[in-house]
């Protein structure tokens, strides 16, 4: 079976495993349903990159000149909101999952997977900080 990957972002297949433990023991797949532990992971992949803003209702990064303009915004209803230099995407999603690394985030809705992955530009200022 294939699923149509959005956005051109994304390589993902079925097989693969994104889903890895966090400090916890818990897994980072989560339904829309677990926005408290959306919301953490979210900031602590964005934290120190740009811009972060964060609400009940919505979570939203945005990157800060002189980086490359990028962001992507979701919401507790499960509405994606990306863009990137090449694409932008409006859709609707039930699950995010996050990379070990938090480098990625993948969001699953019905028939598609999109992965937001940070550019590398803007991943270079956590290297910078450390």
């Amino acid at each position: 079976m294939n699923t149509p990957l959005v956005g051109g972002a994304s390589r993902l297949r079925h097989s693969e495993n994104i889903y890895t433990p966090m400090d916890d023991g818990r897994i980072m797949n989560f339904s829309i349903g677990e926005w408290d532990k959306i919301s953490e992971c979210f900031v602590k992949m964005f934290q120190g990159l740009g811009s972060i803003e964060t609400s009940g209702e919505m979570l939203q990064f945005t990157s800060i000149e002189p980086y490359v303009a990028t962001g992507i915004s979701i919401s507790k209803q499960g509405k994606l909101a990306a863009n990137m230099p090449l694409h932008s995407l409006d859709s609707m999603f039930h699950q995010v999952a996050f990379d070990d690394s938090l480098e990625s985030l993948t969001l699953t809705g019905d028939g598609f997977h999109y992965t937001y992955r940070i550019p590398d530009e803007i991943l270079a200022i956590k290297s910078d900080s450390n």
